[in-house]
């Protein structure tokens, strides 16, 4: 999180209350005047010396208050915090009467109510600013931090997204460069195809898949040179049924989001089964994304000894990216894996 300078947070403040200070009086001028306000009227009571120890004194409870409620909220004592409000109340009325009755009366001989006021009149007549005041404090401090909340919270999202987002091309890298080795051992004159293939796939994963959006098309066409390279591992026909309707009206999707699911039907899938041919099917209609793969599971080729991350990466991306914007629905049945992806892209 971006932390401002002391020297920013001083001038943010002094703006802050200068500007409060200024607009105060006017609202007081206008109020004791019958809404006239003129350049004297405004003078004098910018000059008044109340007006200063008044201010002066909003903001020293204020930033009591403030501190007061940071120490209480961050040990979550939220009933003391309220008993908290009650006793800065007390004390802003206490702290008036004491400056304004007990010094600056005796001592200048200014005097803001008569010297004979009792405590229960100064309280009553006094209370509901003071009040006021500390309520504002109050709701200043729940609204400042939901928001530093909402913005690590976000900042957190982000760095998981990236972490998770960075998973997918070392994953995807691995699979890739395990079997252009299987491919070179067995099929040597495909290898040379497989790796332009892999360059381009790997230049759209480090250059252009970048942005938290990309096209769709681009996202589609990714998908296409995917297909390809996995064909190119296999020496028998590849059995796959590929379906894909789109119309290009520039909808954007989060990168390598497709991805996982077509590998895991290449890694896991019997492709070479000509009754039961690996299915991809991919509809968008407008704002609307289906998704569908299907695989018979192979249970002695294809698959490598190390776990996979995809489908369990993609899962938690969706969370992220598009809350309640998403289904995803798998099945398996022991012989058949189905994944399905219904997205409302935004």
């Amino acid at each position: 999180m971006i932390k401002m300078s002391r020297k920013t947070v001083v001038i943010i403040h002094t703006t802050f209350w200068t500007l409060y200070i200024l607009l105060g009086v006017l609202v007081n001028v206008a109020v004791h005047n019958q809404l006239k306000v003129t350049t004297a009227l405004y003078r004098k009571d910018l000059s008044d010396p109340f007006t200063w120890i008044g201010y002066g004194r909003t903001i020293f409870t204020c930033y009591l208050s403030l501190w007061v409620f940071n120490y209480l909220f961050n040990r979550k004592q939220y009933l003391v915090s309220l008993i908290a409000i009650v006793a800065l109340i007390l004390f802003d009325v206490g702290l008036r009467h004491i400056v304004e009755q007990s010094f600056i009366g005796p001592l200048f001989g200014l005097w803001q109510y008569q010297q004979g006021i009792t405590a229960n009149e100064y309280l009553v007549d006094n209370i509901f600013y003071s009040a006021l005041g500390i309520f504002i404090c109050f709701f200043l401090k729940i609204i400042n931090d939901y928001f530093i909340n909402e913005k690590i919270r976000q900042e957190k999202t982000y760095m998981e997204l990236q972490f998770l987002k960075s998973q997918v091309n070392p994953h995807f890298l691995f699979n890739s460069f395990n079997n252009l080795y299987g491919l070179s051992l067995t099929e040597p004159h495909k290898t040379p195809d497989a790796i332009l293939k892999l360059a381009e796939l790997t230049r759209y994963m480090i250059y252009e898949s970048n942005g938290e959006k990309v096209p769709l098309a681009k996202e589609i066409t990714y998908l296409y040179n995917l297909i390809e390279l996995q064909k190119l591992r296999y020496e028998e026909v590849v059995r796959l049924d590929l379906n894909i309707k789109f119309e290009d009206s520039g909808q954007l999707i989060a990168p390598l989001l497709l991805i996982p699911f077509v590998e895991n039907a290449f890694k896991h899938g019997d492709v070479n089964d000509e009754l039961h041919p690996v299915a991809i099917v991919l509809t968008i209609q407008t704002n609307h994304l289906y998704f569908y793969v299907f695989n018979k599971i192979s249970y002695a080729k294809n698959k490598d000894l190390t776990g996979g991350i995809g489908l369990i990466n993609v899962q938690r991306r969706l969370e992220l990216l598009y809350p309640d914007k998403f289904t995803v629905n798998i099945q398996n049945d022991g012989q058949f894996y189905t994944s399905e992806l219904d997205l409302i892209l935004i």
